[in-house]
């Protein structure tokens, strides 16, 4: 077993550890009293693909699996823009709501809203196949977040005003507040987040290959 293999196998068992407790944690556990509204926000559903990907590479390299299929890198990819922009939709939009206390001496809030999405990161930067991103990538990282919009507009329709429970995780999202053309606007604003961040990863990725056409060129 090479040393990268080893590293690998450590930090992504350090990742799912962490994950497995952040998972508990937004189910409520910490707060000794269940969540039921932890399949509405972003942040968990965001973070569970994340684990679920990170638990199958740990298991492929226990294996001995090194080769990664063109699926899972375009899922690997996407899902690094996703969790991305729940790093940063949170610290700049969300965690001015929070005491110092509620963002630092949270484990739960810390581990999904920062370490986890950082480490994922890290373990793209590290240990994945690079120079093999496709222009239409970012593109493709748009999708399950416009289908987690429609779902939550949708569900908010349907329970309706009177409904007690969380109607509107986010306060972007919340119609009743910001009217359909509000929240149409950040919507918007936020696709473009997505597609920033998926070029400046694209790009990221693909910088050999850039540099030496443009050597070439030259």
């Amino acid at each position: 077993m090479n040393n990268k293999r080893i590293a690998e196998i450590i930090f992504r068992t350090i990742y799912v550890t962490l994950g497995f407790i952040g998972i508990i944690g937004s189910l409520g556990y910490f707060n000794k009293s269940f969540s039921s509204s932890f399949y509405v926000m972003y942040t968990n559903l965001s973070n569970y693909l994340c684990i679920g990907i990170i638990l199958y590479l740990l298991i492929k390299c226990i294996r001995g699996k090194e080769e990664e299929a063109k699926s899972l890198s375009i899922l690997r990819f996407t899902s690094v823009i996703m969790i991305l922009v729940t790093f940063f939709v949170y610290n700049i939009l969300l965690a001015g709501e929070k005491t110092a206390s509620e963002y630092f001496f949270s484990i739960s809030n810390l581990i999904m809203h920062v370490v986890l999405p950082l480490m994922f990161t890290a373990d793209w930067i590290i240990f994945s196949k690079h120079n093999v991103a496709k222009l239409y990538y970012p593109l493709l990282s748009t999708i399950l977040p416009l289908i987690y919009v429609v779902f939550i507009l949708i569900r908010a329709a349907i329970l309706g005003p009177s409904y007690s429970g969380t109607l509107y995780p986010y306060f972007f999202l919340n119609v009743a507040k910001l009217g359909y053309s509000g929240v149409m606007i950040w919507i918007v604003i936020l696709v473009a987040v997505f597609v920033v961040l998926g070029y400046i990863l694209f790009f990221a990725d693909r910088y050999k290959d850039i540099k030496g056409k443009i050597k070439k060129a030259n």
